[in-house]
């Protein structure tokens, strides 16, 4: 009886331990992941994070949702990720105001919505330059007229923006930094308005993105005199760069996927690995050539440096802007 009752426990024991298994060490992912987009739908973010998504699922076996959670210069959205469980099933594509939304409330005294010790960097995607662009009525063919136009104008020389502080704000005031010079500057609710603005003749100048920058070169509503990358893109292979035109400028517009702090280390793996594939997949690369976006791939200690160095430029940039009402 005893013998009998023995094996019953053990055999008790093993299918515990076969039940509980799954639940202690549960494959990841075994349900959607959800990337979440802290911008409105149908900009640069949220075009690569669609394609993105989808060469992610191939790799991870599970679907990859992009849900838009815009407002307040992203701040909402970055927010709602890094109070987020780190469990791999949320992550955060973004762009530069990931990082300069916590400055600025520095700046106004405002409690931070979040901060960045709670995000985790996974890996930068894409980086693109911004273009400096200007109307032909000007009359000026290069960076180095330009300067001289604006700083001789003082601070009547105007620009447009995507907003204050904003994406393409950001390498116009490091360019004032760099030349010594000061910019009127004209913030939009967005990348579309600030190039109207400056289709129309309404202001003189602004950066733009490559992909919407290309087009009005193109059709010759404005000239472009030179790019904030640290090479030449690609199709503006007859810009300048701002460096090599002795003004030290470098900034990328980039899109870089994060997680919530805390994210555990096999979690983190297989994440990577998903996005160093879905990169390498030939339909988004087709769908970023298109776009005229340029894949930058980062992960790894390699994208923890440079963030960590682009967080204290982009901040410092904030600084000088110095205290704007919004």
């Amino acid at each position: 009886m005893y013998s009998i009752k023995k094996t019953i426990a053990i055999h008790l024991i093993l299918l515990v331990g076969c039940i509980s298994k799954p639940y202690a060490e549960e494959v990841f992912p075994s349900k959607p992941i959800n990337i979440i987009n802290p911008n409105p739908p149908g900009g640069f973010v949220d075009n690569v994070g669609r394609s993105l998504a989808i060469a992610m699922q191939k790799s991870l076996k599970q679907p990859v949702l992009i849900i838009n959670k815009p407002g307040a210069n992203g701040s909402i959205g970055h927010a709602f990720v890094a109070n987020s469980a780190p469990d791999g099933y949320t992550l955060l594509l973004t762009s530069p105001s990931l990082a300069t939304q916590p400055a600025i409330d520095t700046l106004f005294n405002r409690p931070p919505n979040y901060s960045l010790n709670k995000i985790l960097p996974i890996a930068q995607i894409t980086s693109d330059p911004a273009i400096i662009l200007v109307h032909p009525d000007l009359g000026i063919k290069t960076i180095q007229e330009f300067v001289k136009k604006a700083g001789v104008a003082q601070d009547s020389f105007s620009i447009s923006s995507s907003g204050t502080y904003g994406a393409t704000h950001l390498p116009m005031a490091m360019l004032e930094n760099a030349a010594g010079i000061k910019f009127k500057h004209v913030p939009t609710s967005g990348g579309a308005p600030a190039i109207t603005l400056a289709i129309g003749g309404h202001v003189n100048a602004l950066a733009s993105a490559p992909s919407v920058a290309y087009a009005q070169v193109q059709a010759h509503r404005l000239i472009a005199l030179a790019q904030t990358g640290p090479k030449r893109y690609a199709p503006f292979l007859d810009v300048p760069t701002l460096k090599e035109s002795n003004l030290n400028v470098e900034y990328a517009l980039w899109t870089s996927l994060f997680a919530p702090a805390g994210l555990p280390p096999q979690i983190l793996q297989k994440i990577t690995l998903a996005v160093r594939e879905a990169v390498q997949d030939e339909q988004f690369k087709q769908s970023l050539q298109k776009g005229n976006s340029l894949i930058a791939y980062m992960d790894g200690e390699e994208f923890n440096t440079f963030w960590k160095n682009d967080v204290k430029k982009l901040q410092e940039t904030v600084k000088f802007i110095g205290k704007v009402d919004e």
